[in-house]
């Protein structure tokens, strides 16, 4: 009996090491709610522009910031893109000499936002056929970023701005609500454009610390 209760006793602390242990490993990795495809590794320094005028740019910049991890200017250029000269060199590196390795765009249209760069939407659309063209001839990736939900989607500005970017994106990102129709998930099957739909928004610091994770 004795001998049972001592084997049963050290039993019981392996077990319980190995499942803090376990807990403790889990705590160390970046988990986040996703369903799609295995959000791809992004490199620094990159490009950091908005398509359809929208706050979004301005979001994700503030998201990139609150890691702690990424300084503008640095790891990133924001308000940034390929054929804009006065955004960057015009070898497209930054001052270190670092060529940018990809191009985030994010999706989202607002009449204000429209209104205080004083263009039409028809302007910006062409602004952003312009974009994907020339980082295409770069051969520049780029990952399209949808997260501001319903409030961006359904009038014309704002389909518009989906439509000239997510079907020539390498990369697509949205949240479920973003996506509440299945229209990013058509366009990435029709195009075989790799997709991730995050639950929320909550979940965005965390795939950046995922995109960046060898930062």
């Amino acid at each position: 009996m004795t001998i049972f209760m001592t084997y049963g006793s050290s039993l019981e602390k392996k077990v319980l090491s190995t499942l803090v242990l376990v807990m403790v490993l889990l705590s160390s990795i970046s988990l986040f709610a996703y369903t799609g495809a295995e959000p791809m590794k992004i490199k620094t320094p990159f490009l950091l522009t908005n398509v359809g005028q929208g706050t979004g740019r301005k979001m994700m910049e503030a998201q990139f910031l609150a890691t702690k991890t990424f300084k503008k200017s640095v790891d990133f250029a924001s308000n940034a893109e390929p054929g804009k000269e006065n955004s960057m060199n015009k070898d497209l590196t930054d001052e270190k000499g670092n060529p940018y390795t990809a191009l985030v765009a994010v999706i989202g249209s607002t009449a204000k936002g429209l209104g205080a760069s004083g263009i039409s939407i028809d302007d910006e659309i062409a602004r952003v056929e312009k974009m994907v063209k020339e980082a295409k001839n770069l051969k520049m990736p780029i990952i399209a970023i949808h997260i501001e939900g319903q409030v961006r989607r359904g009038d014309s500005a704002n389909e518009k701005s989906i439509d000239v970017i997510a079907p020539y994106a390498d990369y697509l990102v949205v949240t479920k609500d973003s996506n509440f129709d299945g229209k990013f998930t058509k366009i990435a099957k029709e195009k075989n454009i790799p997709l991730t739909v995050l639950d929320n928004q909550l979940e965005i610091q965390k795939i950046i610390k995922f995109w960046f994770e060898n930062k």
